[in-house]
């Protein structure tokens, strides 16, 4: 007979709400996790077609997350059962205001070296910018350091040392720190922003100290990709759950949300293939969109649960096309890992929303800002032998940028794009064209899908200041019981995601203590 009462139960097996179960797992305590797809991660998902191993979307974490003595991988004990593999370099930037091609190697301090040799006239400007982002890393270090030791220490770093002084910059964009600290020096701009659609599509609304704090992480405490795919970190958390005597059940989609008497909740629905059914529990996490958990409450709870989110905008989605080659890109000249690619007729990061959003129509001559991926320049582990060869193209997308378009128009912009797209990168890499054998596009309709997010939004609420600092992100929301354990909870990307499955586990476990 199956478990009717559990711990915890997870509304979703996304890598925030995995991580949560994981480490309430390590700590005791039996989750039951509920996935409507037939995979767990939700972004952090690896499908195969064919000959070829494709990532459902980007797949890098920093060095502190991957690697750090009491980062998120050793919280969760992931380092005995993951192999993370370090890149050989940060990245390569090219296109828009900038000189051919700057390679950016791993390092504060040789990045710094790299850009003033390809920029020496924005050497001042850059050594101010660069004294900025070491201030950054190491008062976030400072930070983590001091909250693993409890409040008390983390509050005396606070009002004191280096984060005091950052603390300045809550409120401030890239683009006004960028015009601050590198004044009107646009290629410097446009090499140090171009992560920007990691984050977000315009520079002018996304959290500086969120943008340059994760930039200097990954570029001195290195960046790392998980051996086998992304889907093999998913699966690990999915092992610790269930070694704990939890159970992770997939095909199932949870469809209500019962409280109890004082309005904290009491136990979860579903429906799945092989029929419905309920369990209880007095915690919930939650990995889907608040819109969504909403939508599982009693109509009384609905409002009292989104009223603290109104006033935040969801984040943008991407797209990508994943190419399957016949022989490695490097063959035809790509040369990192990771390679950003600006238009050429951009020649302010200002104008980033602008050009990114050439991709909200039909393809013509202007192609959106994107990243190339060449997974075959690192032991990324997802080929077996006769596979073809991986490589992406992502950029920004935007749900909306497809509304209207009935399911035979959407199929033949999306081709005409991947098309595109293919055409434009063998103009930069002349023969890529001629090495893909396979080619697969996906798009924030796609997302939405995968994702069950509102608008394909990929890293849960637009990281603004507003929304990361003057009002700091808590894994609690108002209904007693619930908490966000995913991108929602503080910001996006893997580690993001990840770090807000561990706040939701943490603050449960506070919770659980206060009460014994």
């Amino acid at each position: 007979m199956a478990d009717t009462h559990w711990d915890a139960i997870a509304i979703g097996a996304g890598l925030g709400t995995l991580t949560a179960a994981a480490s309430l797992a390590r700590q005791g305590k039996r989750v039951l996790v509920l996935e409507r797809m037939r995979n767990v991660g939700g972004a952090a998902t690896t499908y195969r077609h064919g000959h070829l191993t494709m990532e459902a979307s980007l797949h890098e974490t920093d060095g502190a997350t991957a690697r750090l003595p009491g980062g998120v991988f050793d919280r969760l004990g992931l380092l005995d059962r993951i192999a993370p593999v370090e890149t050989s370099e940060f990245y390569d930037v090219r296109g828009g205001p900038i000189p051919g091609t700057i390679s950016l190697p791993r390092g504060l301090a040789g990045a710094e070296r790299s850009l003033k040799a390809a920029l020496p006239e924005a050497k001042p400007e850059l050594s101010a910018y660069f004294r900025e982002l070491r201030t950054l890393h190491t008062a976030f270090r400072e930070m983590e350091e001091a909250g693993s030791r409890g409040p008390a220490a983390l509050l005396g770093t606070i009002f004191s040392g280096r984060l005091f002084r950052v603390l300045s910059d809550t409120r401030k964009t890239v683009k006004r720190r960028f015009d601050e600290l590198l004044k009107r020096q646009e290629a410097a701009k446009c090499a140090l922003g171009a992560m920007l659609g990691y984050f977000d599509d315009d520079p002018a609304k996304l959290s500086f100290l969120l943008y340059g704090g994760v930039w200097a992480r990954y570029c001195e405490d290195g960046s790392y990709y998980v051996r086998g795919g992304s889907s093999a970190l998913s699966l690990a958390l999915a092992k610790t759950v269930r070694e704990a005597g939890g159970e992770v059940r997939r095909g199932v989609e949870a469809d209500g949300i019962a409280l109890d008497a004082s309005g904290a909740v009491a136990e979860v629905r579903w429906q799945g293939a092989e029929g419905d059914g309920a369990a209880r529990a007095p915690v919930v996490l939650g990995g889907a969109a608040p819109e969504h958990l909403a939508q599982m409450l009693p109509e009384e709870a609905q409002s009292k649960l989104l009223a603290p989110y109104a006033a935040f905008e969801p984040s943008v989605s991407l797209f990508t096309v994943s190419l399957g080659l016949s022989r490695p890109a490097a063959e035809v000249g790509l040369g990192a890992y990771s390679t950003f690619v600006l238009p050429d007729t951009m020649t302010r990061l200002a104008d980033y929303p602008v050009h990114a959003a050439a991709f909200a129509g039909e393809p013509g001559a202007a192609i959106p800002p994107v990243a190339i991926a060449d997974y075959t320049r690192i032991d990324a582990g997802l080929e077996r032998e006769g596979d073809l060869h991986l490589a992406t193209i992502t950029g920004t997308d935007r749900l909306d940028w497809w509304a209207g378009l009935d399911e035979d128009a959407y199929r033949a912009r999306r081709d005409a794009w991947a098309a595109a797209l293919i055409d434009w990168a063998d103009g930069l890499y002349p023969g890529l064209k001629g090495l893909v054998v396979q080619a697969e596009m996906a798009t924030a309709r796609t997302m939405a899908y995968r994702l069950g997010t509102p608008e394909g939004e990929v890293y849960g609420f637009r990281p603004t200041p507003r929304r990361l600092f003057r009002r700091p992100p808590s894994a609690a929301t108002a209904v007693p019981g619930l908490y966000l354990a995913s991108a929602y909870t503080t910001s996006g990307g893997f580690a993001g995601a990840m770090q807000g499955g561990l706040m939701a586990a943490d603050a449960v476990m506070r919770q659980a203590r206060s009460r014994s």
